[in-house]
């Protein structure tokens, strides 16, 4: 009964009830967006650092991260690369050889991350094929010991070449000497993050094993799992097939901290914006319920005179708060989960900042992604609002004095 009796007394003032829906709507509307968008960047962030250069699993020579020299090459049998192919999670794996040099034309020259591909493999561990630009250049290769090289739109530019010109790569090889060799650019690609384009060439594995000294060694054994969330359980099933001296077995999480401090740095954003949404809610939902009150105080009054207990009274004014609170989340919630299925398949163009956001990894378009934690903690976060918003009110009405109340004007 008081139950029904708070919700119907939301609807006698229609216009301030309104007011305060609108308001929570908006602010869960707001939470459900930034939620969604956010979350859609940190996937794509994620992906596209993995699509690139990391792999969800990755196996090396401890120190090889900060050391990108052929010293750092170990010798892996075939077997072992089935073994690994063959483990519970993995999709894919590809051999990598990766050393440090640069890359120089008759107009300017370039530090760079020299990566030597197996062209066939590595399709199945990164994206490189789809980043390639149609109309520039041979396309992607399909050799791995030509004389070819593929390098960024953003290098091509600055090193003022086209596909098909020559360039000279320089090196420290195995033997600690330095050596150099002519390529000619086969592709052009573009990639969603700036860092990657800016440092980042490609060669097929067996030319740049015999450039380097290196034999038949690899840098490093790039994996791909069924999910990134799989990446910690399926390093922990590789452990030990490379039983070699100093490898180590990784995940994307640990050869990425500064991309983990990123994400706290997201989720710690996000606590001050729910913060800011709560104070919002407690405010409405407070002082509309306050001004109810002062308007009805004489006919709460009149309810306690004639026996109506405190603690009915209390549930009446929460139920009151709590009914305002849920329509105003109804709202906000539809109207987000219709923003997140439209932009989630149409995609959110912000080419507007595309610099910032290749800065960042994530591409100049996002898919909002909402998960069901997010819809289930909106919906906490609102209810719990609601309910301490109306304790002050819901106390203050519980506590009025039926003489005094009869008296009020």
């Amino acid at each position: 009964l008081y139950i029904k009796l708070g919700w119907r007394n939301i609807w006698r003032n229609k216009r301030r009830s309104m007011v305060v829906i609108s308001s929570i709507g908006l602010g869960v509307f707001l939470m459900i967006i930034t939620m969604s968008i956010v979350n859609g960047m940190n996937y794509q962030m994620i992906d596209n650092t993995i699509s690139t250069s990391l792999g969800h699993v990755s196996i090396h020579k401890k120190g090889f991260s900060e050391n990108l020299k052929p010293s750092y090459g170990f010798t892996v049998q075939a077997d072992s690369l089935e073994r690994i192919r063959k483990t519970d999670g993995v999709t894919a794996a590809a051999p990598r050889v990766k050393i440090q040099g640069v890359v120089r034309s008759s107009e300017a020259a370039q530090g760079v991350i020299i990566t030597g591909i197996d062209p066939e493999q590595e399709r199945a561990v990164s994206q490189l094929a789809e980043y390639i630009l149609p109309d520039e250049g041979d396309g992607y290769p399909d050799d791995p010991d030509g004389d070819w090289i593929i390098i960024s739109k953003q290098m091509a530019e600055k090193l003022d070449l086209l596909a098909g010109d020559r360039i000279v790569v320089m090196l420290q090889d195995r033997n600690n000497e330095i050596v150099g060799e002519s390529f000619y650019v086969r592709a052009v690609y573009v990639s969603p993050i700036d860092s990657f384009d800016k440092f980042v060439v490609f060669t097929g594995i067996k030319k740049l094993q015999a450039f380097a000294a290196m034999g038949g060694s690899i840098s490093e054994i790039n994996i791909r799992t069924a999910d990134r969330n799989m990446a910690v359980p399926v390093r922990e099933r590789l452990k030990g097939i490379v039983s070699l001296p100093g490898i180590e077995t990784v995940s994307w999480q640990e050869m990425a901290p500064s991309m983990m401090s990123a994400l706290q740095l997201y989720d710690t954003m996000m606590f001050i914006f729910f913060a800011i949404i709560f104070i919002t809610v407690i405010f409405s939902v407070a002082n509309t319920m306050i001004m109810a009150i002062m308007e009805r105080f004489h006919e709460l009054g009149v309810m306690k005179c004639i026996g109506t207990r405190p603690l009915n009274i209390f549930i009446m004014i929460t139920w009151e708060a709590v009914g305002l609170g849920f329509a105003g989340m109804l709202s906000g919630l539809a109207a987000g989960l219709l923003f997140v299925a439209v932009f989630s398949f149409t995609g959110l163009d912000l080419s507007l900042f595309s610099e910032s956001m290749r800065i960042w990894g994530t591409g100049s378009v996002i898919y909002p992604l909402i998960m069901m934690k997010d819809i289930v903690s909106s919906v906490v976060i609102v209810f719990m609002t609601a309910v301490f918003a109306s304790v002050y009110p819901a106390l203050k009405a519980a506590r009025i004095k039926p003489m005094e109340a009869l008296n009020y004007i």
